[in-house]
């Protein structure tokens, strides 16, 4: 067995993120999760003779969007490829792409971990249309003996992000998604569902061995595809970690550039195939459609469109307000959690108080299986109950806020006149209090 005196492991990131525009990347063609297999297509889906593409111009601008906060340089020019394959859930054998000149590249993305703050770079991010996928049990859930494609998810606006490979453990690789998940959900331009293939993550994995002479040996880069949780995305990370070390240490192989799968079942990572290389694709400038010129006034007017990011709302909750950084991390979970505690605030509430009535909401919106700001309650009305505690109307005890927003979400009345109902107001009349 060959002894290790040292190692350093590299990780890099492709991940997909699909598009939540109401067309496809080139066609005017449903784009959207589920229906009935085959039923979200057209001919230019199908790709059928003498159809022609016409670009989505919202997909492009939600690239942008994610490109932007990401730190990444927009290219004022940039064109579509054709990148040739053979799939068959790619009727047309090529995916419209992006090979040379990408719409993004160049960024700088800080995620916190337990060591603190990581720099991750962003190599490029790239439009593309997706692939359909294939299905290996008949609809109704009756076993077949061969797959069958649905192309529903074909021709849906696709933004690859790839990273440099920054990144050292499972548990940054996973932070990094959570965080990439938070910002294209804030900025409005993915629902970014793991569940729903929304989001894809495929960790590209090498480690550099340091033997017992101070020889460097450094493994092949595996990439693992498609994994579409966090749980999986960290244990298949640190899996294929463990296992390259391993296999050097038995046999002394670096292995071969390769795909990997994940198999959930018996927790490990497998061969799929060796890996392609670029010119195995044959990438030529599309013909059919127009190169792509972002000028200034349209970049600004979509920088415009950004607002606050998940980062930099949590800091400005901790460092500002005076939020714990639980909280901040729970109040930023979503945008739109963070913009109602914001009108909250806005309203004269003391942020801590704001912060602790969030919770009730939530509290309430668990019960009755939505979110916080869907249980029919609006920011105006909690800041009420907000003051009124404040001015000591009522108890602050959360069973008190408690009654008072169940009672607004079955009927909107000012806060004062819903604690009346319940005999909730607190009396100062001493006189009153003596009787």
């Amino acid at each position: 067995m060959r002894k290790i005196k040292s190692h350093r492991v590299l990780i890099g990131m492709e991940i997909h993120v699909q598009l939540a525009t109401q067309s496809k990347m080139f066609t005017s063609a449903r784009n959207g999760f589920g229906g009935e297999p085959n039923t979200q297509v057209d001919p230019v889906v199908l790709g059928l003779p003498g159809v022609l593409p016409v670009m989505n111009k919202r997909a492009v601008e939600y690239s942008i969007k994610v490109g932007l906060a990401l730190g990444c340089k927009i290219a004022k020019f940039t064109k579509w490829d054709r990148k040739s394959y053979y799939y068959p859930d790619l009727p047309k054998n090529y995916q419209i792409s992006q090979y040379d000149l990408p719409l993004c590249n160049e960024g700088v993305f800080e995620i916190q971990t337990d060591g603190g703050t990581k720099t991750v770079r962003i190599r490029r991010a790239h439009l593309e249309e997706d692939a359909g996928k294939l299905l290996h049990e008949a609809p109704g859930g009756f076993h077949i003996d061969h797959s069958i494609v649905d192309l529903n998810r074909a021709g849906t606006p696709l933004l690859e992000i790839v990273t440099e490979p920054d990144l050292s453990t499972g548990k940054e690789v996973a932070i990094f998604g959570q965080e990439l998940q938070k910002i294209v959900q804030y900025l409005g331009v993915s629902e970014a569902q793991m569940q729903m293939g929304h989001m894809r993550f495929e960790p590209n994995i090498n480690v550099h061995i340091t033997d017992q002479d101070g020889v460097v040996h450094k493994t092949a880069i595996t990439e693992i595809k498609n994994l579409n949780s966090f749980s999986v995305l960290e244990r298949a990370t640190e899996y294929e970690i463990q296992r390259q070390i391993h296999e050097w240490t038995e046999t002394g192989s670096l292995g071969k550039k390769s795909t990997y799968g994940w198999d959930e079942a018996g927790e490990r990572t497998f061969h799929q195939r060796d890996k392609e290389e670029a010119n195995d694709y044959r990438y030529f400038p599309d013909p059919d459609l127009m190169p792509v010129i972002v000028d200034e006034a349209w970049l600004m007017d979509i920088k415009s469109q950004i607002g606050e990011l998940p980062a930099a709302r949590r800091k400005r909750y901790i460092e500002a307000l005076g939020l714990s950084e639980k909280d901040a991390i729970v109040l930023t979970a979503d945008r739109t959690s963070g913009d109602f505690f914001d009108a909250i605030v806005s309203a004269g509430v003391d942020p801590k108080r704001a912060g602790s009535l969030m919770e009730t909401l939530r509290e309430i919106a668990n019960e009755r299986g939505t979110a916080a700001t869907a249980i029919g309650v609006s920011a105006q009305r909690v800041a009420e109950i907000g003051k009124l505690v404040e001015s000591k109307q009522i108890a602050a005890a959360k069973e008190t806020a408690k009654a008072i927003i169940s009672r607004l979400a079955e009927q909107d009345t000012p806060a004062e006149e819903a604690a009346k109902a319940l005999g909730l107001i607190q009396s100062n009349d001493t006189g009153l209090i003596d009787a």
